[in-house]
């Protein structure tokens, strides 16, 4: 019989770790919870999406609702002038390029939504 081979290590105390650098440098730190990671509560309560798009409603999907046995809702984003919840993001991108940068312009790589919303934000 062939015996298991156990060992046992001690643990040196823990260490506090040196401060490391965020891993999001595009964000505020003000958007950072205290583990350095997006404070996406904050980041949505201060959106300036509402600057220039339309509040979508939440609609209960009744039958999904049913058939999973729990309640789901559904986040109409298809209402939306350009009929997508990208423009959201595009538009909190664009809204958060220091001014100093601003002058350098946009790039799309698109012919289709993402070209027709740019288009859209640059004009606010």
């Amino acid at each position: 019989m062939i015996e298991p081979i156990i060992r046992y290590t001690t643990r040196e105390p823990s260490q506090p770790k040196p401060p490391q650098p965020s891993t999001y440098p595009l964000l505020s730190p003000q958007f950072l919870t205290h583990s350095q990671t997006p404070d996406y509560l904050r980041l949505i309560l201060l959106s300036k999406v509402y600057d220039i798009l339309s509040p979508t409603p939440l609609v209960k999907a009744k039958f999904l609702s049913s058939k999973f046995g729990n309640e789901i809702w559904l986040k109409r984003e298809d209402l939306q002038e350009v009929f997508s919840f990208k423009i959201r993001g595009a538009y909190n991108f664009m809204a958060h390029i220091p001014l100093s940068e601003r002058s350098k312009g946009v790039i799309t790589c698109s012919a289709g939504q993402r070209l027709t919303f740019t288009n859209i934000l640059c004009i606010h």
